[in-house]
This record gives structure tokens, C-alpha cells and sequence, in this order.
């Protein structure tokens, strides 16, 4: 997101509400209590968004940098893959197809291990519903993924993945029966939930290990 202040700069990254207010306030010329009188708030107001203590609505910004002269412009810009991280939506082809199909399992491991560094990102990375895919078992997993990153981070289960259906037959890679016992023992429970014996670090690697 870009913040423009008309006829005073453009900013390549959104700089703090308190800042842009500061700085507006300073180059008027006035205190925050003539500020909000200007814009008719109290000055209160302007102090605890100066400080830091309160986020203000776009409206109010609007209006005390109006007060001060200048003027606020909401540009929406895309992030680049190395500024928002990698997206869960963006999965949809994990898939290779082959005789005994099976997830892009490099793919998967990859997408993880990032949001294993960066577990600020996960909420962001598993909003979006994903395309449809080439493969039902590749849908449930997805959304299986997404509920296991959400129960472990403490956030809401994206609304998407009450939509996604689970498997009406078991699915495992290919094994023996002992390698799908010992599979089974091993998977997280919103895997096994949705019919996908898989075990957890087949995908979710040691944290200790990422990055190594």
C-alpha cells in the first residue's frame, strides 16, 4: 500500500499513521491543539494517534490531514513473492500426475518450511481458497494444510476449508501396509479427518532443521 500526501511526497512503503500526522502537523505550523481545532476533534485525538497509542480510520486521517493542508491518497500496489511470502492458493498444480499420482511433495515441503521462518505470514498465506485442481486428493490436502497452520498458529480456520469436502476412500502414497500403519500413527488429526493417511513429517520438516 502507498500513502501520497499531495504536494509533499510519495512514500514506496506505508509509513505509520502517527508519522504522517506528525510530519503534516509540523509543516503547518501548528500544535496539535490548534490541529484539532481545525478539525474539530478534540486534541486528544491527535495526540494518542501521534503517540502511537491508537490506529485512526482512513476518514479521521483524512480529515486532520485536511486540517493541516494536505491531502491523503490510498494507492493499492501488488507485493512482490519475496515481500508477502508464499500463498497457499498458489498450490493448485502441486500435483504430478503419474500412474500412482502424488502431491508435488517438493512443492509442499518448500511452501512449509518458508512459513516455518516466517510464522507471521501464515494467516496471509492460507485466506485464499486455491484454483480448482487437478486432483481431489490435492484440494483436500490443501485445505487439510491450511487447518493444521491455522490450529497451530491459534487462528480462525479460513472459511474456505468448510467447503472443501473430504475424501469419500482413504488415500496414502504408495507402501506397504506397515509403512500405512506407521503412516497413520504419525498423521495430524486434520489430515486423518479428511481421509489423507500422510504422516506429519512427510511434510512439516523438524524447525530445528529449516534453513540448515
Amino acid at each position: 500500500m502507498w500513502l501520497c500526501i499531495s504536494d509533499a511526497y510519495m512514500l514506496s512503503v506505508m509509513e505509520s499513521p502517527a508519522g504522517l500526522l506528525r510530519d503534516a502537523r509540523q509543516s503547518a505550523g501548528l500544535s496539535a491543539r490548534a490541529l484539532a481545532r481545525l478539525a474539530q476533534v478534540p486534541s486528544s485525538t491527535v495526540l494518542r494517534i501521534e503517540s502511537g497509542k491508537v490506529d485512526p480510520t482512513v476518514g479521521m486521517l483524512q480529515r486532520l490531514l485536511e486540517a493541516a493542508g494536505q491531502d491523503l491518497h490510498l494507492r493499492p500496489t501488488r507485493m512482490s513473492p519475496s515481500q508477502r511470502g508464499p500463498v497457499l492458493a498458489e498450490l493448485a498444480d502441486a500435483w504430478v500426475e503419474s500412474p500412482d499420482g502424488h502431491p508435488d511433495w517438493t512443492k509442499l515441503r518448500s511452501f512449509l518450511d518458508d512459513l516455518c521462518l516466517h510464522p507471521d505470514r501464515v494467516e496471509t498465506a492460507i485466506i485464499r481458497r486455491p484454483a480448482k485442481s487437478p486432483s481431489p486428493v490435492l484440494e483436500t490436502l490443501l485445505a487439510g494444510i491450511a487447518e493444521k497452520l491455522a490450529d497451530d498458529a491459534g487462528l480462525g480456520r479460513p472459511a474456505w476449508t468448510r467447503r472443501t469436502p473430504g475424501l469419500r476412500e482413504e488415500w496414502s502414497p504408495f507402501g506397504s501396509p506397515r509403512m500405512r500403519a506407521r503412516w497413520r500413527s504419525a498423521a495430524p488429526s486434520q489430515l486423518l479427518e479428511r481421509g489423507l493417511v500422510i504422516d506429519e513429517p512427510s511434510l512439516w520438516r523438524d524447525p530445528e532443521t529449516v534453513g540448515v
